[in-house]
């Protein structure tokens, strides 16, 4: 797989408030799949990943562009032929690897205390891409041989979660960090914010949506922080590994873009903006 570069002129930060990444696809649940399977996919990656945690599934999710208020849906998965979702976890737990029968997510996170610093997309794309094809090689085998094929997604996902501390000076005054949020002198206790847009191809037709979303905490030592979290997610024009990682590098930007657009110049300071 040829080494990817980060595209020229993306904004960038020597210290970005970034707490998670998570690169993620969804799938129809592959033929001759079953629960018993999952040790065996855990072995595909257990050298990097040598801890497991189970967790409850996640519902299918996905992106429809109608009229207002249409913007998802999710279909909920009853008890009967439950899967569960399980966590390939790395030994410092900053690293881990979503699976179930029809979704595949690699997450980087800062821990507490942690002092790893972000690998930066490049190097987690490129893990993801070689997750992808080992899943997909693997899950092949378990297919009739007359009907096999490799994985085809219908959903993509890219999310940054950042955790931005707030001036002891503004209290829980989330404007100082970001420009779309403006109280004047009367500084809310705390806030909430969601707004969504539809990204569109070149022949206007829509094929992904950004989700922002800014809510108000305490991070783990008491202090007021701004959680923003973008997500880009959406349907790739054709399913495979290709197309997958064209649209995460797609994401990648648009989110980048638009987090340097809605975070004010004190704030570019303080992370110390390089672009």
């Amino acid at each position: 797989m040829p080494e990817m570069t980060r595209p020229e002129g993306l904004p960038d930060f020597r210290q970005p408030p970034l707490n998670e990444v998570v690169l993620g696809v969804q799938f129809p649940p592959s033929e001759g799949y079953q629960q018993i399977y999952a040790g065996d996919v855990w072995k595909l990656f257990k050298a990097n990943y040598p801890l497991v945690v189970e967790h409850p599934p996640l519902a299918p999710i996905y992106e429809t562009f109608g009229p207002p208020g249409g913007q998802n849906f999710e279909l909920s998965i009853g008890p009967a032929g439950q899967h569960n979702r399980y966590w390939f976890l790395s030994a410092d737990h900053n690293e881990l690897i979503q699976f179930q029968n029809d979704r595949l997510l690699h997450n980087w996170r800062q821990l507490p205390n942690s002092q790893q610093e972000y690998p930066r997309f490049e190097s987690l794309i490129a893990k993801f891409q070689k997750e992808f094809i080992q899943l997909s090689d693997f899950l092949k085998t378990l297919q009739p041989a007359e009907r096999q094929r490799q994985l085809v997604c219908n959903q993509v996902e890219v999310t940054y979660i950042n955790h931005i501390l707030l001036p002891k000076e503004s209290r829980t005054d989330p404007s100082a960090v970001l420009r779309v949020a403006n109280f004047g002198a009367g500084i809310p206790d705390d806030a909430a914010f969601i707004w969504r847009r539809a990204l569109l191809r070149s022949d206007g037709k829509p094929y992904a949506r950004l989700i922002c979303e800014a809510n108000s905490a305490l991070n783990y030592k008491g202090e007021n922080i701004v959680v923003l979290t973008i997500t880009v997610r959406g349907n790739p024009s054709v399913g495979t590994i290709g197309n997958i990682v064209d649209f995460m590098k797609n994401a990648r930007e648009t989110i980048v873009k638009e987090f340097a657009n809605i975070t004010t110049d004190s704030a570019h300071a303080a992370w110390e903006r390089i672009l």
